[in-house]
């Protein structure tokens, strides 16, 4: 599937700290942008999760990830509009968004649910059963 995606993530309260590492900013305007976005990436048998750390004045409702294939990024602006993104993410596995979701855990992170591709091992047997075994 060729194209990028993009998934608008609903961010209720800025969490996390400015000194997070691999946080990274991006000034859009004069003076620094007052917050910041660290991610990091897990995978399930099904899923590729994304958990984001927002510190600073992330704006609530900005949060949006931008994907294609197995390359993403997290996007948000801060209090006075400013452009904020992460660095760079290589996923695991190529996804989709149909089925995404996202949520809060337990440490304040937004973990955000995107699911993988079906590839055609994915598809099962066709129901022949010979061309199966070849």
């Amino acid at each position: 599937m060729a194209g990028a995606f993009l998934l608008f993530v609903l961010l209720t309260s800025p969490r996390g700290s400015a000194s997070d590492p691999g946080a990274a900013a991006v000034d859009r305007g004069p003076g620094p942008a007052s917050g910041a976005l660290t991610v990091s990436v897990s995978e399930t048998p099904d899923a590729v999760r994304l958990h984001v750390q927002a510190s600073g004045d992330v704006e609530p409702g900005s949060v949006e990830v931008r994907f294609a294939g197995r390359k993403a990024v997290v996007l948000a602006r801060d209090a006075e509009g400013r452009a904020i993104r992460s660095q760079p993410l290589r996923l695991p596995e190529p996804v989709v968004e149909e089925g995404s979701s996202a949520d809060y855990d337990a440490d304040g992170a937004l973990v955000i649910t995107l699911r993988k591709q079906a590839t055609a091992q994915d598809a099962g047997p066709t129901g022949d059963a010979e061309a199966a075994a070849r």
